[in-house]
């Protein structure tokens, strides 16, 4: 029997070293006609495991189109396909693996796209408050004092925001009593990144148009509320791999963004690049670490939508008027609308409207991509109003790299152009003709220079022309040199100065030389020491002086604490004194508790712990204080809906505390707070000693469960370890011996690690 077997594996072996050798044919004909079989795709070197029919036939290879396309292959149609026949398909039937090797080249296979991992939408907290910001300043010069508190109440939570502010004043020369300015209610639906308001509002605006103020209602689209979503067109890098290969994206030199990537073209998209020229380089790695690299230059506009991007607005109510000098003065009725959308990457469209009962206006405008050579801007616009009528339109173009930017407009308008701003005005002298160029250079290791070129005409005739230069540039490792000269064509006027800067720590100090029309050659010495961010004090002061002795001077102290920031200052000419002081802060009502602060711009937060005190608390990684008596924080800075990680330092815990959480991370609503809870509580925890119905321990080994809870392990001497257990405790004990049950009682009186027992287990 064994020398039966050896004789039919001898055989085998034979037959396979002939079909082993067959391989070597360059064609199928090696295999009967019309043979069917069943192999493996084998597609550029790699095995996918798909087994699929295969059928030779006339010198061809047959195989299902669905199925090569299921493999990864790119071809059409329907039916039996033959792939020895296939445009960039090399084929080689393999009888000895039953497989069919398929070498593609990279054009016959599916585009890989690769694009960043998506940020997720973060969901906005805004717990129901009040908040109370204030700024009182008081001054006097020249023997007359004005003191003034200007303060805003705001009222917020889930459903929106109502705010108002204004300025009580008294003193010598101005108007005693209280100024309003702005009244409104504020809604934001982050899921739409949409915004509403109704009240005191703010018209939006394009480059080329003019905001006005209005009470009224507003409805616009705001993306700043929607950090997530990418607005601005950014380039797709396209390149293909023969092999697996690893790839590699750097953007001037830094690396943006690292992936894998199978047989076939493949495509970077949405890839996070700067504003501007730049260029990316691609680099391929194939698994034997040979490198391609592949230059690509690219230009990115954030001025530009991308394709199928909508930003609308529209505004609807009456004008303000005397804004700062009255509070309740609205004029006519009016609207105003502003569109804007994506059509293209290199093109997007902008369009503008403003009506009342006797005056109207419409404008047209393009930004526009040429390639890498920057940006092109157009705009028309026309008006009119009762006998006025008037057109406006503006072309202008900007360029930026890393060394060197560039930007020039002109705006030319008629003599009966107006808009909101001005419709109703019987004398307007505004500006009837405006170019301006603006261009700055960086010199590797030199500094850099600025120039700019305003050149403007009222609609009165009077002419305006200004030249500035500037440079810049730092001196060794600490000191920095800044030169700039103005001169205006129209006043036949020139000015320059010269200052050299010198920081120490927190400290800095500058000197330099001026020289104007009006006060001629002036030398000025300027010392600063910034306030910690932390709390504590700064100053800053200046003293400057003439050729003829005329000296100039001011000073500023500034105080910061944790609830306020107080300064005091003051000043002289040769010809007045002056001194003032001021103070800045905010009151904060939240989770039952009053907050004072430094004044909040953004958002803020109030960190509770659940009534532990002294804990330290961390924002986005960074110590920001303890809790205080009642275990709460004010973080007065966090970042409007950025998700900002807040988390506790619970290692100086009692062995009875334990808290639920640690790290939460949150995001919050512009002007508005949250509370962010991670309680800390106090837990019981006992070691128990169990025993049976005979009174000896339990032995080792046994398993306890009890409701709500982790099971434990009986250890030696039949004590078990119970964490977080309540007064009364029923456990449910397995041994080897059989099932029991125990009930413990814990002291009302007892300790944060209590020893019980014995108790039994019947």
């Amino acid at each position: 029997m064994r020398r039966c077997l050896l004789s039919l594996l001898l055989a085998l072996g034979l037959v396979g070293a002939q079909a082993a050798r067959a391989t070597a044919l360059p064609a199928f004909e090696a295999a009967p006609a019309e043979q069917p079989l069943f192999v493996e795709l084998v597609l550029n070197g790699q095995a996918g495991g798909d087994i699929v029919p295969l059928r030779l036939s006339g010198g061809g290879a047959l195989v299902d189109a669905a199925l090569l396309r299921k493999a990864g292959l790119s071809v059409a149609g329907e039916g039996p396909v033959d792939v020895s026949r296939i445009r960039g398909v090399q084929s080689t039937y393999d009888a000895a693996g039953q497989t069919l090797r398929l070498d593609v080249s990279p054009e016959m296979l599916p585009t890989n796209h690769i694009s960043p991992t998506a940020r997720d939408r973060a969901q906005t907290v805004a717990d129901l408050g009040a908040m109370l910001n204030y700024d009182a300043y008081v001054q006097t010069a020249d023997g007359a004092t004005t003191a003034s508190l200007w303060s805003e109440e705001r009222l917020f939570g889930p459903y929106g925001t109502i705010s108002n502010n204004g300025t009580l004043r008294t003193g010598t020369g101005v108007r005693t009593g209280y100024l309003r300015y702005d009244t409104r209610y504020h809604y934001v639906d982050e899921a739409h990144a949409l915004t509403f308001t109704a009240g005191d509002l703010i018209t939006q605006s394009l480059p080329w148009t003019t905001s006005v103020r209005m009470g009224g209602l507003q409805i616009a689209r705001d993306y700043q509320v929607r950090p997530d979503l990418i607005t601005a067109p950014l380039p797709s890098f396209a390149g293909s791999a023969a092999v697996p290969s690893a790839v590699d994206l750097f953007v001037d030199g830094y690396r943006q963004q690292s992936a894998q990537v199978q047989p076939g073209r493949f495509v970077l998209d949405n890839m996070p690049v700067v504003n501007g020229a730049g260029q990316a380089t691609i680099v391929t790695t194939d698994a034997v670490g040979r490198q391609i690299a592949t230059t690509i230059p690219f230009y990115v506009s954030s001025t530009l939508l991308k394709p199928g991007l909508l930003d609308v607005s529209g505004e609807i109510g009456f004008l303000r008027r005397a804004y700062g000098l009255k509070g309740f003065d609205y004029g006519e009725a009016a609207a105003s609308g502003t569109i804007r959308r994506g059509l293209t990457p290199q093109l997007t469209v902008e369009a503008h409207g403003e009506a009342t009962k006797r005056f109207a206006l419409g404008g047209l405008g393009i930004v526009f991509a040429p390639g890498r050579f920057g940006t092109i801007n157009l705009s028309t616009a026309t008006s009119r109003g009762g006998a006025r009528a008037g057109t406006q339109w503006t072309v202008g173009y900007s360029y930026t790299a890393r060394r060197f930017s560039i930007s020039a407009e002109h705006d030319q308008r008629s003599n009966g152009y107006s808009n909101l701003s001005t419709f109703n005005l019987a004398h307007f002298e505004g500006t009837r003709r405006a170019d301006r160029v603006i261009a700055t250079v960086n010199i590797p290791r030199q500094g850099s220079i600025g120039a700019a070129f305003i050149d403007g005409m009222t609609l009165a005739h009077a002419h305006t022309r200004i030249a500035t230069l500037s440079y810049s540039r730092p001196i060794g490792r600490f000191a920095s040199l800044f030169i700039s000269c103005d001169h205006d064509f129209a006043q036949h006027s020139t000015s320059a100065q010269l200052r050299l800067i010198v920081p120490f720590g927190r400290n800095s100090i500058s000197a330099g030389i001026t020289h104007d029309r009006g006060r001629g050659t002036l030398a000025q010495v300027d010392y600063a020491r910034s306030v910690p961010s932390q709390g504590g004090i700064g100053l800053n002061a200046t003293l400057a002086g003439n050729a003829d002795g005329r000296m100039y001077g001011q000073g500023t102290a500034t105080w910061r604490g944790s609830a306020v920031q107080v300064q005091a200052g003051g000043s002289f000419t040769p010809d007045s004194r002056s001194a003032w002081a001021g103070a800045t802060g905010s009151l904060v009502v939240m989770d039952r508790s009053v907050f004072a602060a430094n004044q909040v711009t953004d958002a803020f937060a109030v960190v509770s712990t659940g009534g532990v005190a002294n804990l330290p608390v961390s924002y986005e990684n960074q110590p920001i204080g303890r809790t205080d008596s009642h275990g709460r924080l004010f973080v007065p800075q966090v970042t409007a809906y950025h998700v900002g990680r807040f988390a506790i330092d619970t290692l100086n815990l009692s062995a009875d505390q334990m808290a639920a959480t640690v790290e939460r991370r949150l995001s919050f609503r512009q002007g508005t707070g949250g509370v962010v809870r991670m309680t800390v509580r106090r837990v019981r925890s006992a070691t128990v000693s169990l025993v049976g119905r005979n009174g000896r321990p339990l032995a080792a080994g046994g398993r306890v469960t009890r409701a709500d809870a982790a099971d434990a392990e009986i250890g030696w001497d039949g004590i078990v370890f119970l964490e977080d257990i309540g007064a009364e405790t029923d456990l449910a004990v397995i041994t080897r011996d059989g099932r029991c049950h125990a009930h413990v009682t814990l002291p009302a009186k007892a300790s944060a690690l209590a020893q019980i027992g014995p108790v039994p287990c019947l």
